[in-house]
């Protein structure tokens, strides 16, 4: 009988990880589309003025439970699509977060104290809030990365025609910030813009920085042909000096795009691996991969846009295109494959709506969230190649990974009294679902994204709030496992637009996977596109936690911490680490899909502190299994893949 049951909890878990897709928004909302004109993000600075806002008319609320504000900013547009690297843990479990912070005179969008708002974790708390920037000019749309040994780095850009910041101090969270001027634009270009910046290599010596030149939106002029190239810079020596300035790699020029726009790319580094991730609604996404610290590149096409040297003035297409939505992230594992993450979009250039040279359409009920690794090769076209990256057609490939969630369980979303309008904040044409992170460690994807949340409405009943949902993946990519909601259970985020999620690129010492994002009480920006009027929005700080079990999937007793597997899938020796808060009794035991055990650690007394176990996975057929750490009551449950 215990066997029995056993193999219908497995059974149930099995199911968690193919869950079928319910419709996004009812069919007839599907086909409302929005008309907008396309245009370089414009980063206004008027001239300096000395007004001091007064906050006491700014709106605020605070958090309970385990979240910690750790910055504020009426400033709240972090970024035009994707996310730059906002966030560092350190091997230590010390952490730092920053983000374009400013608070003075936004009733004009001056913010004369606009710049990089910065927050250290010193392993057992969060500094103070920031009351002011580390540069000592006006910048925004900064990037952190560690920068040698102990140190950090943080390149925020200025403005279209100006230098950019580079704030660096050789021990993180202590310390003076010392400034200097990031290489100057190449002869031809006048400014850099959106910077993003990682570190590689020995004690984080090779710092990697992919900028765009500041197109004439921004007060540029076009450079090598193209209006907004992206450029590539490294430092060998933590940030000192720049051996590689605004390199144009071999499959990034006009040879191959007509131009590129604001953040629509993303930098993860893994040992000596660089990777940059290109990824937009209007070329082709792809990676550009180096194994040796920035020194030779290879490019691999993810997706490849059916319309080559894209033209908002010229092209036209004959039917809608599924696409990117603009925003994405990616990961490296341990294997040094690249995993992807992005938005799903739908847009369109008609020859009849709109007619007019610059404008185009975009579908802001288009929902999900694709994901694709190395293993997987080109997303093979559509028999329609307009719906290459249509959400059924990604989840016939098995690459859709998330979408909103049918809360009430209606049969679909947004049940509600109201217009056609729609009911959410769409942020620059992004759609329903949108801003994915993730991080890999221990064998594990994390995935968080921001997502449209029936049920939690403002309180005109007009709009619905974004939430952050969580799935997790093991092993990565191949199950996934169940969507959680990150702010349902705390009321002080029942009335909370949850958005700019950012994951560390690994986990911490103490064990979760870490995070920052951003709350504010309306949807929608004030920043550039008054939506509302400003607000205190909060950057808060979390963790979490997803452990593959048969018994509580969500989390692990207090008393035990039990690791997934390393390596996994496994083939020959793999390692299980346990963390024993006090002495107990412990063993190990694996089970098949039938619940038979297959293996066995008898039980022995073990003092509190850090243990491993060693299974030899050769002896078991290729398939999924279970194993289970018992620490006296205590028992975690993970899943083992054998190859």
């Amino acid at each position: 009988m215990k066997h029995l049951l056993l193999f219908l909890v497995c059974l149930s878990v099995i199911a968690g990880f193919s869950q079928s897709r319910k419709p996004a928004a009812i069919n007839q909302r599907t086909q409302i589309s929005l008309t907008r004109y396309f245009n370089q993000p414009a980063d206004i600075s008027p001239p300096m003025v000395n007004t001091v806002f007064n906050p006491g008319i700014l709106k605020e609320s605070n958090t309970l439970g385990t979240e910690t504000e750790i910055i504020e900013t009426v400033f709240d547009l972090q970024s035009n699509s994707s996310l730059a690297n906002r966030f560092v843990v350190w091997d230590d479990g010390t952490m730092a977060a920053i983000c374009t912070r400013g608070v003075e005179n936004p009733t004009n969008y001056a913010f004369p104290d606009r710049g990089t708002g910065y927050n250290y974790f010193d392993g057992t708390y969060w500094g103070p809030k920031p009351t002011t920037r580390i540069e000592s000019v006006k910048t925004g749309w900064p990037s952190i990365a560690a920068a040698g040994p102990n140190g950090e780095i943080v390149v925020a850009h200025t403005s279209g025609t100006g230098t950019m910041k580079v704030n660096y101090r050789p021990n993180k969270g202590t310390g003076t910030w010392t400034e200097s001027d990031f290489p100057p634009a190449p002869a031809g270009a006048s400014g850099l813009l959106w910077p993003r910046v990682i570190s590689s290599g020995t004690d984080n010596n090779f710092i990697h920085v992919i900028v765009m030149a500041a197109p004439t939106g921004n007060g540029g002029v076009p450079y090598m042909g193209q209006d907004g190239a992206l450029l590539y810079y490294r430092s060998s020596d933590a940030g000192l000096t720049w051996d590689i300035q605004a390199e144009l790699l071999e499959g990034l020029g006009s040879d191959y795009y007509l131009n590129f726009s604001s953040d629509n790319y993303a930098l993860a580094a893994k040992g000596d691996m660089v990777v940059i991730l290109h990824a937009s609604a209007w070329a082709d996404m792809f990676i550009m991969k180096s194994m040796d610290n920035g020194e030779t590149w290879e490019k691999t096409i993810i997706w490849q846009h059916p319309y080559p040297f894209f033209d908002f003035n010229t092209t036209l297409m004959p039917d809608t295109l599924y696409a990117c939505d603009n925003s994405a992230n990616m990961a490296i594992d341990d294997n040094g494959m690249v995993h992807v993450v992005w938005g799903i979009g739908r847009v369109a250039r008609l020859a009849a709506a709109p007619p007019d040279p610059g404008y185009y359409s975009y579908w802001p009920f288009t929902d999900g969230i694709g994901y694709w690794n190395e293993s997987m090769g080109q997303i093979p076209d559509a028999d329609n190649v307009h719906h290459t990256m249509m959400p059924d057609y990604l989840e016939e490939l098995g690459m859709l990974v998330g979408w909103t969630q049918d809360v009430n369980n209606s049969g679909f979303v947004f049940d509600y009294e109201g217009t056609a309008e729609t009911p959410f904040n769409v942020y620059r044409s992004l759609g329903i679902s949108c801003m994915p992170t993730i991080a890999i460690e221990d064998g594990m994807i994390q995935l968080i994204y921001s997502s449209v949340t029936e049920t939690f409405v403002t309180i005109d009943g007009t709009m619905n709030y974004k939430h952050l949902w969580a799935r997790y993946s093991a092993p990565p990519g191949q199950f996934w496992g169940d969507f959680t909601d990150l702010n349902a259970n705390n009321i002080f985020h029942v009335y909370d637009e949850c958005i700019y999620p950012v994951m560390a690129d690994k986990k911490s010492t103490i064990g979760p996977f870490q995070f920052i994002y951003n709350a504010d009480n309306i949807p929608g920006i004030f920043a550039f596109d008054d939506d509302h009027e400003p607000v205190i929005n909060r950057i808060i700080h979390n963790d979490i936690e997803y452990y593959i079990g048969i018994d509580d999937p969500a989390k692990t007793p207090d008393q035990l911490h039990v690791s997934q597997n390393y390596p996994n899938p496994a083939s020959g020796i793999t390692r299980i680490a346990v963390e024993l808060d006090h002495e107990a009794l412990t063993s190990l035991e694996v089970v098949n899909l039938q619940g038979q055990k297959v293996f066995e650690i008898p039980a022995e007394n073990l003092q509190s502190g850090s243990h491993s176990f060693v299974l030899d996975a050769s002896n078991l057929t290729s398939g999924v299994y279970f194993y289970s750490v018992i620490a006296g009551s205590e028992k975690v449950t993970r899943k083992l893949v054998v190859q």
